[in-house]
């Protein structure tokens, strides 16, 4: 039986061009979804709701994108 090697080039660890997008994503998520809490409980900072929610948005359609687009240019194995 032939184990893993976590070392080697094939394994499924994202490269530095892969992990910023990833961080860019949920720190966005998290802005977003601190904003819209804000909004909703805060009087008169309704409008930080709607901020919140468009940057979720403009987030998961950023994200969607991306994935798309590398769906396409990710090679053979």
């Amino acid at each position: 039986m032939r184990t893993a090697n976590v070392n080697s080039p094939d394994a499924e660890h994202p490269t530095a061009g892969e992990a910023v997008p990833l961080t860019l994503f949920l720190a966005l998520i998290i802005v977003a979804i601190i904003l819209g809490l804000t909004g909703a409980v805060a009087d008169g900072l309704l409008f930080l709701l709607f901020i919140g929610i468009a940057v979720l948005v403009a987030d998961l359609l950023y994200m969607a994108l991306r994935t798309r687009h590398s769906a396409r240019h990710r090679p053979l194995r």
